[in-house]
């Protein structure tokens, strides 16, 4: 797997941009594409991403799919977990929110419905 040595992901204003650090400065990949429903703004920095470890299941929102390197990378609470493509039972979606269970090489991808995880308040 080839990814680049730091990468990051900015949202603002509805619009995504991904960069790479060269000599301590970031540079901008690509062109500005629009964000993924569901996305907040802010900065992923996505080169911290760990591996999955077997047996465990991560709950979190997909924040970016890249296809070149059949990697998605998925932010589960502060942390960020980075999954192979070919790894995966199901099709990931950047912006929802999944639980990916881990049995060996093969995971298992869960969509969560967010109304569930909400609480409602009587009154």
């Amino acid at each position: 797997m080839t990814t680049p040595a730091k990468l990051r992901m900015i949202v603002m204003n509805g619009q995504k941009i991904l960069q790479t650090k060269n000599n301590n400065e970031w540079e901008t990949m690509g062109t500005i594409k629009k964000a993924d429903e569901g996305i907040k703004p802010g900065v992923y920095n996505i080169y911290l991403a760990t591996a999955p470890v077997d047996k465990n299941q991560y709950q979190g929102q997909i924040i970016y799919i890249d296809k070149e390197n059949s990697v998605f990378y998925q932010q589960v609470k502060k942390d960020f977990i980075v999954h192979q493509l070919n790894a995966i039972d199901g099709k990931p979606v950047a912006g929802k929110d999944v639980a990916i269970t881990y049995d060996g090489e093969k995971a298992t991808l869960t969509l969560i419905d967010a109304l569930k995880n909400k609480r409602t308040l009587k009154i």
